[in-house]
């Protein structure tokens, strides 16, 4: 792993009320290479507080549709396996904004509602030339 995989990208993290239900914890990620390129995206340790030290499955909501990611348990928690699925199945590109916000946890996952903002790097906008 390079140094530039560990380097700090989260934008915001914010629970600005004892009363999670109204205003969840949520955080922001500007997606770059390595979140694109590798199979895993730490995790803000902000966010920690309010995940079970145990639970090891992330349940992302998008779009009317779910997705199952795997967390690392411990100092350095991070989604894993089924980060890259999310990522390509979603056309997630360099520059996008993703928001997680935490709307359930229970003993076995926690579940976010995720949103993609942002228009960043499209492949599929390049133009070939002979």
């Amino acid at each position: 792993m390079d140094a530039s995989h560990s380097t700090k990208r989260c934008l915001t993290y914010s629970c600005t009320s004892e009363d999670e239900e109204e205003n969840p914890p949520t955080f922001e990620v500007v997606m770059t290479e390595s979140y694109i390129n590798y199979d895993d995206m730490y995790i803000p340790r902000n966010i920690y507080k309010h995940l079970p030290p145990t639970v090891e499955i992330a349940l992302f909501h998008y779009r009317s549709k779910e997705w199952f990611v795997s967390m690392s348990v411990g100092d350095r928690r991070r989604f894993k396996e089924g980060w890259k699925r999310f990522i390509l199945d979603n056309y997630v590109k360099r520059g996008f904004v993703v928001k997680f916000t935490l709307v359930d946890v229970s003993s076995l996952y926690v579940d976010f509602n995720v949103e993609v903002k942002g228009e960043g790097t499209h492949d599929r906008n390049s133009v070939e030339i002979d």
